[in-house]
């Protein structure tokens, strides 16, 4: 499609339902017409790649490109150029660097010719015509003028002696016509393009220019000193700006007034006996400087060099040590730092220097702050070796005060850093361990809670991992820096800095009432700091149904509707004028197409219809089940039904898992190849109901959380007639795949089981390190992702009772165990200890190692061969088909890629 299905309704009109009737019966013409899904579906599916809007709005760009790498596709070298009046498009193929230009009547792009040479070439829209940029610079059009301005360099000229130098060339679009700018350094271009401010670079000092775009040009500031300034900012709108000279000078200018002042001179500042300055950073309001100060230096000789001093090769020892700071897995990963100095704080209005902060903190200062009093700093020093078993480094949080140098701890073990106000005169800051918000005063130092008051927690409540909950979140400031608004779990609060008013629910209590989760939606026009008249976009997710919409929130609090419906919506830009969108929305049914619509998501269009084939082939449904687990606690999961579903028949059901799914009623699945688990569309296409359960941890019992969620689940789907005893699967991969294999060592109520680079021992888990990143995993069990949250020798028993290869003699599930050699994740023994545990008992077990790949399979051959196998695995136990010669016969070293045993035998 093209666009020709122009909605005329909001898209909360649409009305394309995710639910599913379960007594629903389509025609059996109408599904006879339908095939499955199988390899070659996979590799049929397409995804928008690029998608991207024109400054006004008019014109949107994207590919279309395969899902599955495919070198012979060349789809995905075609952009795609959508007129959005006229829903027409134009095809650019093998095109690269698209870009608008005279208010979108334009369009440049690069293409190769025929000898491999990049050419620009100029279209004018929408009327196609094309032409060639013929000139030696690039072509930079500037919008609103008729010009192009770009940079080239000009080679050095050995017979006059004239060293190289950049030109900026300024060229008439329809003339030819051009001006230059030689020995330009760093610019800007202001006043909608019609004027430019510059550095030339000079022999002695460089200079500051400014004027129209074609001259002539005014001299504001000449340096003295080599090299400098090297570049400025300007403030476009008050035409004013700043630099400085090697961290020394600093300037202010003015462009109305024509005028440079010196600001400060870093001269003023005596510096203590036996230091010299290493770096230093004007603040923005410039009331003070930031400064790293070092032991003096002698400047060392160029010509004396050192003696190199060359390691014994004959043999290399990696020596351990208990105390030292990181294990050798990590000392080699090129882990080095710039060196560190102690911060100081000059207060130019004082004159007065203070140290405030040792080289190896963290220093944060409020940089806006009219009036400096205290600084704060973070110093993890005392946590750094407990990296290897905290998943998130902790730090400590101290003040300063800049006039006594007074040092105070404010928090200890904090995750998170503190953030200034707008204004600097308040740092806020969440404390895990409390779980409040907490407010540091930047003129008094004091510290106060600025969330208990709120009545409601300000940190994910249903957080289950052993490492402190994490804060919902801020949504912004508000711009003069007085008030910071918070998430809790549903609504914004405002809360006021000063302390002259209680904090006030932002959202005035909607999110909560209707158990609706408002939060910022991200997009290029998201910000952090609201001006009063500001309106922000903001999605709108309802907890019961899973439905998602979009409001415009303005600063008064009012939630406004724009869009919505069973989707989950993503936005990917809006024009630079703000009022045209592109997006995309999905659900089970509906792919992540492309659509454009105004700012506020009226008058949409839908531009892509990526995947037509999926008519072709049989779907699936999606329906949020709830029940109650055996920790009498409400429990949800996503049951997929084919979409011919009968509930007069017997299903194949296959239970797959992770964490939680619930959330995810409203994704779309593409057919895809497995790379790890198996695929949902894949499955139900054909034929197989697919239940994923959420589960919810209990911290030191992880194992046990999974049964309490998945068996009662499973249990749940045979009492109401959808799941029947000797027709029920069970997989899982990575942190899913340790649940899975202590799951089959408590029940015996699935047929047989995928078990994909699973922790089957967690004593040697623990112990363990991950091949990737060269961290032990103590982290992953005493705080995070493995829930134990004590040390194996704190919990001994604990560790052991999760550990599946112990009691892998209660195992009668048949096994198909996938783990790779390179795993850069998980250990690879730790699968392949499981298949011996099974070899060993002679219990039914088959482990599959795709030689030279990792945690999850990037090779597609690979992935297709593992997509085949698993599915015979479980036909063969679930639907009772044949079983496949591999699985019979197995591969022996001499059939490997020679005999894949596909084939089925004859029963």
């Amino acid at each position: 499609m093209k666009g020709e299905d122009k909605m005329k309704q909001t898209i909360m009109g649409i009305g394309l339902i995710v639910g599913v009737l379960v007594g629903f019966v389509p025609s059996v013409d109408a599904q006879t017409q339908k095939k499955p899904v199988d390899i070659e579906a996979c590799m049929s599916w397409k995804r928008v790649e690029s998608p991207d809007i024109s400054p006004t709005g008019r014109w949107v760009t994207y590919r279309i490109a395969p899902m599955e790498y495919n070198p012979e596709n060349t789809d995905a070298k075609t952009v795609h150029l959508f007129d959005t009046r006229t829903r027409k498009e134009i095809l650019l193929d093998d095109v690269e660097n698209i870009e608008f230009y005279n208010s979108d009547q334009a369009l440049s792009y690069q293409k190769a010719d025929s000898t491999g040479n990049m050419k620009t070439i100029l279209m004018e829209l929408p009327s196609g015509i094309k032409k060639e940029w013929k000139y030696k610079e690039s072509f930079r059009p500037v919008n609103g003028t008729p010009y192009s301005v770009s940079v080239t360099n000009v080679p050095k000229d050995t017979v006059n002696h004239v060293p190289s130098f950049n030109r900026l060339v300024v060229r008439h679009l329809k003339t030819g016509t051009a001006f230059q700018i030689d020995s330009i350094g760093y610019y800007t271009l202001y006043n909608e393009g019609r004027s430019i401010i510059f550095v030339r670079r000079q022999a002695k000092g460089n200079a500051l220019c400014y004027g129209p775009l074609t001259g002539p040009y005014q001299t504001i500031y000449q340096s003295a000193v080599k090299k400098e300034p090297v570049s400025f900012s300007l403030d476009t709108k008050l035409m004013t700006g700043e630099f400085s000279i090697k961290d020394s000078l600093w300037y202010n200018f003015s462009l109305k007034k024509n005028t440079c002042d010196l600001v400060f001179d870093r001269k003023e500042v005596i510096l203590p006996a036996g230091m010299e300055l290493a770096r230093a950073t004007l603040s923005h309001s410039q009331k003070f400087l930031t400064m790293e100060l070092r032991p003096y230096q002698e400047k060392v000789n160029k010509d004396k060099k050192e003696e190199e001093v060359k390691p014994d090769k004959s043999f290399e020892l990696e020596l351990w040590t208990w105390d030292e700071y990181e294990v050798p897995t990590l000392q080699t990963r090129g882990r080095y730092f710039r060196p560190q100095y102690s911060k100081y704080i000059y207060d130019i209005a004082s004159g007065k220097l203070m140290e405030v902060a040792p080289g190896h903190a963290d220093l944060l200062e409020p940089d806006r702050a009219e009036e400096i009093h205290y600084v704060l700093y973070t110093d993890e020093t005392p946590y750094r070796m407990q990296k290897e078993w905290l998943n998130e480094v902790p730090f400590d949080i101290y003040s300063v005060n800049v006039h006594t140098g007074k040092k105070q701890l404010v928090g200890r073990s904090y995750r998170t850093r503190p953030k200034w106000s707008m204004n600097g005169k308040w740092a806020v800051m969440y404390d895990p361990v409390a779980q409040v918000w907490n407010k540091f005063d930047g003129t008094t130092g004091k510290v106060t809670d600025i969330s208990t008051a709120i009545g409601y927690p300000v940190f994910e409540e249903t957080y289950d991992k052993p490492n402190p909950a994490p804060a919902y979140g801020i949504a912004g400031w508000t711009a003069d820096g007085n008030n910071v608004l918070i998430y809790d779990a549903y609504d914004w609060w405002k809360i006021d800095l000063t302390g002259e008013r209680q904090p006030e629910c932002f959202t005035k209590g909607y999110g909560r009432k209707n158990k609706r989760s408002i939060r910022k939606m991200t997009s290029n026009i998201d910000k952090e700091v609201f001006k009063p008249d500001e309106t922000v976009v903001v999605s709108v997710w309802d907890e019961n149904t899973m439905d998602e919409g979009i409001y415009s929130l303005d600063m008064k609090g009012r939630l406004k509707k724009l869009a919505e419906g069973p989707y989950i919506y993503a936005i990917h830009r809006f024009s630079d004028n703000q009022k045209y969108c592109i997006w995309n929305r999905q659900n089970m049914s509906e792919f992540r197409d492309l659509w454009w619509s105004k700012a506020d998501f009226s008058d949409p269009i839908r531009i892509t219809n990526a995947n037509p084939q999926q008519s072709e082939y049989k779907w699936g449904t999606a329906k949020l089940v709830e029940w109650t687990n055996y920790e009498n606690k409400p429990n949800k999961g996503i049951l997929y039904l084919p979409e011919d579903y009968d509930p007069q028949k017997e299903y194949p059901v296959l239970v797959q898992f992770y964490e939680t799914h619930s959330g995810g009623l409203n994704t779309y699945h593409a057919p895809m190849l497995s790379s790890a688990m198996g695929d949902v569309m894949y499955f139900v296409s054909n034929g197989y109901i697919v239940f994923m359960p959420d589960v919810h941890f209990t911290i030191g019992t992880p194992g046990q959380s999974c049964y309490d969620a998945v068996v009662s689940g499973t249990k749940y789907l045979i009492e109401q007639g959808i799941a029947h005893p000797g027709k029920i699967g069970l997989q899982g991969h990575s942190w899913s795949g340790f649940q899975t294999s202590y799951l089959v060592t408590k029940t015996d109520l699935f047929t047989c089981a995928n078990i994909g680079a699973p922790i089957t021992d967690m004593v040697t888990g623990y112990l363990g390190i991950r091949g990737g990143s060269g961290l032990p995993r103590y982290f992953m069990y005493e705080e995070w992702q493995s829930r134990m949250g004590k040390n194996l020798w704190e919990a001994k028993d604990k560790y052991l009772a999760n550990s599946a290869i112990i009691e892998a003699d209660k195992i009668h599930t048949p096994l198909l165990i996938w783990h790779n050699d390179k795993d850069e994740a998980v250990a690879y023994e730790q699968g392949r200890a499981l298949y011996l545990a099974m070899r060993r008992l002679q219990r039914p077990a088959w482990h599959l190692n795709y030689k030279g790949e990792g945690h999850f399979l990037s090779n597609q051959a690979a992935q297709k061969d593992w997509t085949i196998r698993m599915m015979q695995f479980f036909d063969y136990y679930l639907k009772g088909t044949k079983e496949p010669r591999w699985m019979k016969e197995g591969i022996h070293l001499r059939e490997r890629g020679i005999d894949q045993k596909y084939d089925l035998l004859e029963k």
